[in-house]
């Protein structure tokens, strides 16, 4: 069965995106302005497995077709979806983030169906119901929400989950075949530093490294790294299982991240938190799981 011969790699790179609002977080408590935090995780990790790609001898095509799927994985699964979480992970738990990651796999199944590439059955429209019911009972008072007055920048994060769920599509899609799944990582990562830097620039939030201080800068190379891993094992897992069951990671990101932020930032929810993350767990089994 192709789901439990990449269990490992599913459970290690789930851990890894777990970690990611926590570390985001932290960098913004520091003083980082959020896009200038993600060019540099993305153009850090860029430059790692660019160093891979000439270990290997592998050079980055760029040609039309590849240069189309750097840039439309890239955007949407890197500079969107990265834009609206760091900039709502000022204000929101990272618990909570980690609870809108299985949208992400949802709006994937909902994507391909539209597109003809999957079929929507009862099964996974029922689930796609369930996990919305799910979002939207976290939002709710005395769960993983703490404040109603924070409903906003929840909503803003919700754009994360979406942006992952082009990419994945894309992903799938648009990639040449053949492409080693290393120059697709790199290739998209350096997609995303350029629209990250254009986004940066027009918002006035460029950061040069040093600038507040190496107590908190050693961030970046930290994140760089574990993106630069978390993008190289994500184009792995599309290339061997497709973007359904590369989806799976869902389930891992969000107790990943539920247990990192309680460990990190001691965050604690309320009793609704269960039955929410039990009824978008339950959605995304109905939406993902096959006869």
């Amino acid at each position: 069965m192709p789901l439990a011969r990449h269990i490992p790699a599913l459970l290690i790179l789930g851990v890894v995106w777990g970690l990611t609002p926590s570390i985001v977080k932290a960098a913004m408590a520091g003083g980082f302005a959020p896009l200038g935090f993600a060019f540099w995780g993305a153009f850090g990790s860029a430059l790692i497995l660019s160093v891979l790609c000439a270990k290997r001898r592998l050079a980055i095509p760029l040609d039309r077709p590849h240069l189309v799927q750097y840039a439309a994985s890239g955007f949407s699964g890197f500079a969107l979806a990265n834009f609206a979480g760091y900039t709502a992970l000022q204000h929101i738990p990272a618990g909570f983030f980690a609870l809108l990651v299985p949208l992400s796999p949802i709006l994937t199944v909902l994507g391909a169906a539209a597109l003809g590439m999957d079929r929507l059955t009862p099964a996974r429209i029922t689930g796609t119901l369930l996990g919305f019911l799910g979002v939207a009972l976290a939002m709710a008072p005395g769960a993983a929400l703490p404040d109603a007055g924070l409903l906003g920048w929840a909503l803003l994060a919700a754009i994360t989950p979406v942006g992952f769920a082009i990419s994945n599509i894309v992903a799938s899609r648009l990639a040449p075949r053949g492409t080693d799944a290393l120059v697709l990582a790199t290739g998209a990562l350096y997609a995303a530093a350029f629209f990250i830097a254009i986004f940066g620039v027009l918002m006035g939030q460029v950061h040069w490294p040093g600038a507040i201080g190496w107590r908190v800068e050693w961030l970046i190379p930290f994140q760089a790294a574990l993106t630069a891993f978390a993008y190289l094992l994500y184009f792995r897992l599309i290339a061997a299982t497709g973007s359904v069951i590369t989806s799976q990671t869902g389930y891992i990101v969000t107790i990943a991240g539920v247990l990192w932020g309680a460990a990190l930032f001691g965050e604690r929810m309320g009793w609704l938190a269960l039955p929410a993350a039990l009824l978008v767990f339950a959605g995304l089994w109905l939406v993902t799981s096959r006869r």
